[in-house]
């Protein structure tokens, strides 16, 4: 069973679960067993029907509205994304955006084809752009609607592994890989990169349908399982046989981008198939996390942003 190194106050299960307490998850809770609020515009209902079982699935005709005209009387602030399906360009989106405003950035969401038609990789890009606009409806979407639950675990493990490898390039964060320095001089930093873990985790398990009424026991069930998601020194040791140190990429930020990916991973595995990956599966998950960190772009302003092709291989691993 994967067992925590010592890191200080990371340094055990209790030394996490410590942690784990400083967490506040009521916000997201909240959100998570919120149903979010859909309407699809269209401009014919029976596209409209079918767009709705493609993307959301089968039974969720009752659980999406559908608008086919004056979108200019409905009540904006009622939804949460409005999906605009109109592939003969009859005007529906420009009527959604103006009444929609400022808001369009946040809950507008154009499909660009007739969803009937689409080929199931167009099917995947479509539901990944709606579990994406949004950062804190992501959760309650994969809750939601089981056809947006993987869409809305790779979002959420991505954005958080992102956030981890910007945080580590800004910080200092100099023992995340063992042979830069001490781990326990870094153990402040870790805190903060675990901390975003342990909501991932969470925001995970959300997705999956979990009971989010007791957060101490999903922590306590899962730091067995993925215990070695906050392993960094065992992470850094394994995705330094994957990471090529020419790669150009920091390998702090590296390290903290993998070792996220991978916990979320191993979190996704657990709560998929009701067992903890394999070590193959780990090793696995690590290097693929590992090839997708050598293609990190990291700009002048300290921002971290990812290949997507690189970050759509990642999502390969076992039990994807």
């Amino acid at each position: 069973m994967p067992k925590f190194s010592p890191l200080g106050a990371l340094g055990s299960i209790r030394g996490f679960l410590s942690v784990v307490r400083e967490v506040d998850f009521d916000e997201v809770r909240g959100r998570a067993e919120t149903a979010p609020s859909i309407l699809l515009v269209t401009d014919d209902p029976g596209r409209g029907e079918q767009a709705i079982q493609r993307l959301f699935g089968d039974d969720a005709i009752a659980r999406v509205d559908l608008r086919t005209a004056d979108f200019g009387g409905v009540d904006r602030s009622r939804y949460d994304l409005v999906c605009v399906l109109d592939p003969e360009g009859y005007g529906v989106l420009t009527e959604v955006q103006r009444t929609l405003g400022d808001e369009a950035s946040q809950k507008l969401v154009f499909l660009k084809s007739d969803n009937a038609g689409q080929t199931d990789a167009q099917v995947v890009e479509s539901r990944d752009q709606l579990v994406a606009l949004n950062s804190d409806l992501t959760p309650a979407l994969g809750r939601r609607f089981p056809e947006l639950r993987l869409a809305a675990v790779k979002a959420i493990v991505d954005e958080t592994a992102k956030a981890n490898a910007q945080f580590s390039l800004i910080s200092n964060v100099p023992a995340v890989v063992p042979f830069i320095g001490g781990l326990v001089a870094a153990s402040a930093d870790l805190i903060v990169l675990t901390k975003n873990q342990v909501m991932m985790v969470y925001k995970i398990a959300a997705a999956h349908e979990k009971d989010l009424g007791d957060q101490m026991r999903i922590m306590r069930e899962l730091a067995p399982v993925v215990g070695s998601g906050f392993v960094w020194r065992t992470v850094a040791r394994e995705a330094a046989s994957f990471l090529p140190l020419a790669a150009g990429t920091v390998p702090k930020v590296a390290i903290a981008y993998v070792g996220t990916v991978v916990l979320g991973r191993a979190a996704d595995y657990y709560y998929r198939y009701g067992q903890k990956p394999t070590r193959e599966h780990l090793r696995e998950f690590t290097k693929r996390a590992s090839e997708t960190a050598s293609r990190l772009r990291i700009s002048r302003q300290d921002e971290v942003s990812v290949d997507q092709a690189a970050l759509d291989r990642t999502d390969k691993s076992p039990g994807n």
